[in-house]
């Protein structure tokens, strides 16, 4: 259980688990040639999985989950539509 007077113990948490599963995928291709666009793949990954869990946590309420990730309304809306168009670059 994450420490609410404690938020660094979340964000280790989260640094841990990422960089644990950047390990794993850089293993799983010691043979082969990692394809470009790391960065833009897990930047996309990372933004999805919080938007969705954050609306999901607040009842879909966009300008709660905005506030929530710190950021812009407007922001989020055109993300997640550039998200839902299948261009995520």
């Amino acid at each position: 259980m994450v420490n609410k007077k404690n938020p660094e113990l979340l964000e280790n948490g989260l640094s841990n688990v990422l960089k644990q599963n950047l390990e794993k995928y850089f293993d799983s291709h010691k043979d082969n040639v990692i394809p470009p666009g790391l960065y833009g793949r897990v930047i996309g990954v990372v933004e999805h999985i919080m938007f969705e869990v954050t609306l999901k946590h607040v009842g879909g309420n966009r300008l709660q989950a905005a506030k929530i990730l710190g950021i812009n309304r407007n922001t989020l809306r055109k993300k997640m539509a550039k998200e839902n168009s299948g261009d995520n670059k």
